[in-house]
């Protein structure tokens, strides 16, 4: 569900279009609002004549317009446009105002690749896994992704780990953080990856990855909590049961319906991790 915008001022006949990103504003608050969700992309191209004349005119704003057409024509710099714009409306307080301020001055400290990277976060954290990963690939194809820190690098292989996992693509998950780890060494891409390899239900291969990676007991112990716990939440659902019908299906030759029944609970076996890593991360 989107955000409600209560809109104060005047509506335009005609939907102004921010044509960097595709986005239609009818009115000053919708204007400031798509602006400011898109702070981390905006350049200052897009803050143009064409939006002062669409705020003058079109809105009924006739000071707020022409303050910003002069910045524009006096080449002010993209934070002293956008406050004006920001300022053009009841839609942010001026503790609001503060906070946008200091966003945009911490953008202005980072690269396109990092800039990118900090949208694709926080469609990422919002749950827009699709857009995220989509993002996150793009970057990385970049011929700017060496731009990027090894712990930046690490935190996009990292969140594509668990874009992964939501997928599905267990093995895919399990390449993303074991290289994530290898770049920037965080332990929290280490638990993950170890939590992943638990879905797998291949002991081996766990042991074999315990002894090659030198886990330290502490990490050990709070992996094997994390699971247990989640495999005790299990028991006691009604998945629990399911697995002894499962047994039962199998031992009577139905196993077009025992098949069934193991993909939905591998499905929760997979929920068990998302929630796990996402109270983590």
């Amino acid at each position: 569900m989107g955000k409600v915008i209560l809109c104060a001022g005047k509506r335009a006949e005609k939907p102004y279009v921010l044509q960097a990103l595709g986005i239609y504003a009818e009115s000053i608050e919708e204007l400031c609002f798509c602006l400011h969700q898109n702070l981390d992309i905006i350049d200052s191209a897009a803050i143009d004549r064409n939006m002062a004349g669409f705020i003058r005119d079109d809105l009924g704003l006739d000071e707020r317009g022409k303050k910003l057409e002069g910045l524009i024509m006096s080449r002010a710099s993209l934070k002293e446009k956008l406050m004006a714009v920001f300022e053009s409306c009841d839609f942010y307080d001026d503790q609001e105002l503060n906070r946008i301020s200091a966003e945009i001055d911490e953008l202005s400290k980072l690269s396109g690749p990092e800039r990118r990277k900090k949208r694709a976060d926080r469609q990422m954290k919002q749950g827009h896994y699709n857009e995220a990963a989509a993002e996150y690939r793009n970057i990385l194809a970049s011929t700017q992704s060496n731009e990027l820190s090894d712990g930046g690098m690490g935190e996009i292989l990292h969140n594509l780990g668990i874009f992964e996992i939501h997928r599905g693509d267990i093995e895919e998950a399990l390449r993303l953080f074991l290289d994530a780890y290898e770049r920037d060494g965080q332990r929290e891409t280490l638990k993950a990856y170890f939590l992943a390899l638990k879905l797998t239900k291949n002991n081996a291969r766990y042991s074999d990855e315990v002894k090659r990676l030198e886990i330290d007991p502490k990490l050990y112990n709070e992996i094997e909590s994390a699971m247990r716990s989640a495999e005790e939440d299990f028991e006691q659902s009604s998945s629990y049961s399911e697995i002894n019908r499962m047994k039962v299906l199998w031992q009577q030759g139905r196993f077009s319906e025992e098949k069934r029944l193991s993909g939905e609970i591998i499905e929760r076996m997979k929920h068990i991790y998302r929630k796990e890593n996402e109270e983590e991360g």
